[in-house]
């Protein structure tokens, strides 16, 4: 076995150890889930209001 390939098992054996003795390290609950789901929602409820609001404008300016 090569000295690279030692060196790469001994740094995976390191990083598998801190994830079993952190399980809640990086985890994404739920809830987060939600409340990422519940901003986006609101933001292209936001982003389509702006442009039915722009077209109604738009649509009022005389072109004649």
């Amino acid at each position: 076995m090569s000295t690279l390939s030692k060196k790469f098992l001994s740094r995976m054996r390191g990083r598998a150890a801190r994830l079993i003795s952190e399980p809640e390290r990086g985890s994404v609950t739920l809830e987060q889930v939600i409340w990422y789901a519940i901003i986006g929602v609101a933001a292209v409820a936001v982003a389509t209001g702006l442009v039915v609001l722009i077209n109604n404008f738009l649509s009022q300016v005389p072109t004649g």
